[in-house]
């Protein structure tokens, strides 16, 4: 979680929304991002957008965990399980 508020603190110097997320592997950092819906104009550039950008294309993310400094909205975290 601090990873993710390293990030939130980021967008806000940026002049953004404070909004971070990091996705974690096996206990360590595979991608980090924030939240740039201000800085970029683009309104679905949430934080957890841009950590999965930057994390580029993975074969399975069943082992990956995302942390976020806000409760993810229903486009972040994907379709409820069921």
């Amino acid at each position: 979680m601090t990873a993710a508020l390293e990030q939130a603190e980021k967008s806000y110097r940026e002049g953004g929304l404070p909004i971070g997320a990091v996705m974690v592997e096996d206990g360590r950092i595979v991608a980090r991002g924030h939240n740039k819906r201000v800085q970029e104009g683009d309104p679905i550039a949430h934080g957890e957008m841009d950590c999965l950008r930057n994390a580029g294309r993975r074969r399975r993310y069943d082992n990956i965990t995302l942390y976020t400094t806000l409760s993810p909205c229903m486009m972040c975290s994907g379709p409820p399980a069921g």
